[in-house]
């Protein structure tokens, strides 16, 4: 089946809510961008594009280009071309997009640009994390927060004497079983938040659906849900299913399952399995989907 169609086609579809998907394919950005109502700011800020597409996009006067420099999928070329642009905010292209070590330092020596929308970037290396830590001004729990952290950084923010890191540690959604069990067993630290954020082993997540301190529906927002984990969080009791709807990745059964509820199947459109991978496509991994 193709989800995508069922959602576009039907009519409670909300199509402005489909030009937030970040899956989309060629094909589908180019009939949401043709289509009457849909938001191209929104298109332009979120789906990988090709080059016809985002030449498209930055040729249009309707669109703001500072949407543009919002999509994670930039390619080397387009990052340089934007920060050329007269009346762009380069901060959104520190903060978002994937960049060569060229383009980071020129950013980080670039007056223009305010160092903690680097610290916001998912994608820097640890050598730059390094450089950012000891760099004066730079507000180092983004770097806890978002960053991919070795070992030894991870440590030099759990043991900073300031319990503040520890608070934005737990949000970090690239943290490693060992350091999810050890902020788990922290005192102070908010588990919701490990239930929202971290790849969970199967222990982990039974730990946390039985914990009494941690609502259910911080699990309905973790994107790497298993079917069963999906399955049992949408049979108890109390849990928003709309948010199962919206986060998690879906196996075909489920999606036509909340297609057909009438309260939730608007928020399909932003579900990450809009495109699920082909039958027997595997991503290696701790979670594995098959489709």
């Amino acid at each position: 089946m193709d989800r995508f169609d069922m959602l576009f086609n039907h009519s409670r579809a909300r199509k402005k809510y489909l030009a937030k998907n970040r899956n989309l394919t060629t094909e589908q950005i180019d009939l949401l961008y043709s289509t009457e109502g849909v938001n191209k700011n929104n298109l332009a800020a979120n789906p990988k594009l090709t080059d016809e597409q985002f030449n498209r996009f930055f040729n249009n006067s309707a669109v703001n280009k500072n949407n543009l420099a919002h999509n994670p999928n930039l390619t080397t070329e387009q990052i340089d071309l934007l920060y050329s642009t007269e009346g762009l905010n380069k901060n959104y292209l520190a903060q978002y997009p994937k960049l060569t070590d060229e383009q980071f330092n020129r950013f980080f020596n670039d007056s223009d640009v305010e160092k903690n929308y680097l610290a916001h970037n998912p994608n820097i290396t640890p050598e730059q994390i390094d450089l950012l830590y000891f760099t004066e001004g730079v507000r180092t729990t983004y770097l806890a927060l978002y960053s991919n952290l070795t070992d030894e950084q991870f440590n030099r923010f759990f043991f900073n004497e300031s319990d503040m890191y520890k608070r934005f540690l737990v949000e970090n959604p690239n943290l490693t079983t060992e350091q999810i069990d050890l902020l788990y067993s922290t005192e102070g630290v908010d588990k919701a938040e490990i239930a929202r954020h971290s790849k969970l082993t199967d222990e982990q997540f039974n730990r946390l659906f039985n914990d009494p301190r941690v609502h259910k529906d911080y699990l309905t927002l973790n994107p790497n849900l298993t079917t069963e984990q999906i399955d049992l969080l949408d049979s108890t009791e109390g849990v928003k299913k709309d948010l199962l709807a919206t986060y998690p990745k879906l196996t075909d059964e489920q999606f036509n399952r909340f297609f057909n509820d009438s309260d939730v199947s608007d928020r399909l459109a932003y579900n990450p399995s809009i495109n699920p991978l082909p039958v027997n496509k595997w991503q290696s991994g701790l979670f594995n989907w098959s489709w």
